[in-house]
Order: C-alpha cells, then structure tokens, then sequence
C-alpha cells in the first residue's frame, strides 16, 4: 500500500464516482458499523474542558466532580456537535449519503475484484478494532 485514508473521502456517490473517473486505485474500503444508538450513547456522553481539550465521558471517563474538569476545577462543556438531535441528524445525513457506498464498493470489488471490501464491526477497544482491521486487510 502506498497510503490510506480514514473516515472522510468520499462522502456520497458522486464523489467517488469522480474518484473511479479519474482513475484513483484504491485496494481496500473498510466499513466499521456501529449501532446508532450507541452512536449516540458515546457522542452525548461526551464532555470537554475547552481551553485544554481534555475529554470526559458521563459513562466511560468520569470527572472526579460532576461537570468539573480534574486538574483545573472548571466547567465541561457539551459541544454542539455532540447533542443528541445533532447526532442524529449527522447518522440520517449518513444513511442516505454515505451509506450507499458500500453497496458501491462492494458491486465494483464483486465485478473488478478490486477494492476489496471488508466490513468490521466497530465496537470494543481500539486496540480491538485495530487488529480486526489490520487482519482484514492482513
């Protein structure tokens, strides 16, 4: 392989059909699915103390005091980003834009052989969902 890219291009069908027009290889599409409602459960939950960037989770990274950064004692914030009806308004933008690329990818991998498609299943540790893809793509 000579690069790769993660989560961003394309977004939709256009885009990647552009990238078939203008003779763009690319050997391997990894689709990583997550529930959406764990989507939201991990995003919602989110908070971060703006001027350090430090994150915390309500159900997977605690802050010491509710609402409090650890090293500074001042306030979390929820970004925008991160409510409920912005997630899923992102995950329904999602379905109908970049979903359809996998069924794309993988009609062009059935009639080319070429790229590859592997479907990984994106929950449990990073450190978990990393070796699932490094195999896949082993």
């Amino acid at each position: 392989m000579n690069g790769f890219l993660f989560d961003g291009f394309p977004h939709n069908l256009a885009q990647a059909q552009a990238l078939d027009d203008e003779g763009v290889e690319i050997d391997y599409v990894v689709e990583t699915t997550v529930d959406d409602e764990e989507i939201i459960k991990r995003l919602n939950g989110r908070r971060v103390h703006p001027a350090s960037g430090r994150v915390y989770h309500l159900l997977f990274n605690r802050p010491e005091v509710e609402g409090k950064d650890n090293e500074t004692g001042e306030d979390l914030i929820q970004r925008d980003d991160d409510r409920e009806e912005t997630v899923r308004k992102r995950l329904q933008v999602y379905h109908e834009q970049t979903e359809p690329l996998f069924e794309y990818y993988s009609k062009l991998a059935a009639d080319r052989g070429v790229p590859a498609y592997v479907r990984i299943e994106g929950n449990g540790s990073v450190e978990q969902i990393r070796d699932r893809i490094f195999a896949a793509l082993g």
